[in-house]
């Protein structure tokens, strides 16, 4: 008997940030307060699609941040799309920026089950920067690990944050 999992991920609305980074080596020349505030837009959600427990009651999901690929592990993949999270930042041009993710999120199914998002990451470069139009467009991915036979619809929120270095 197969219990059927439905899982994704629901993301924060826009934010608007534009705190200074005080953990940051200075950088030459005075840091001039920013112009224009700091917004997140979650484009597309993190999504881990729909999957079924094999006999184990245990397994993952995991998507690449850069291809969307999902891989499957102790569990059967059924129908549905997964897709990776999408995230444009806008702002002042050519500000150099702060993105934090956390590492860890519980995620409770309707039915009270739990489950867990892992190795989130985002595939942005180590010291990210807005265009020369104010954007920063980005993804990220994770691994969802289910335990026990957990079944249901799982969301949870992803608290993606951004600051102007």
């Amino acid at each position: 008997m197969f219990l059927f999992l439905i899982i994704s991920q629901s993301a924060l609305p826009p934010v608007a940030a534009q705190t200074a980074c005080q953990l940051c080596a200075a950088l030459p020349g005075p840091v001039l307060p920013a112009k224009a505030p700091l917004r997140i837009d979650i484009s597309t959600s993190l999504d881990f699609s729909t999957a079924a427990h094999t006999d184990s009651g245990q397994g993952s999901i995991e998507i690449d941040p850069r291809t969307g690929q999902r891989r499957v592990t102790g569990l059967i993949a059924l129908s549905g799309m997964a897709l990776k999270g999408t995230v444009r930042l806008t702002g002042e041009p050519f500000r150099r920026v702060r993105i934090s993710l956390p590492t860890r999120i519980q995620m409770v199914s309707t039915m009270g089950a739990k489950a867990e998002i892992t190795a989130i990451v985002a595939d942005i470069s180590p010291d990210p920067m807005l265009g020369s139009d104010g954007t920063l467009t980005f993804s990220f991915g994770g691994r969802m690990t289910v335990l026990d036979g957990a079944a249901g619809e799982f969301h949870a929120r992803i608290p993606i944050t951004a600051e102007y270095q």
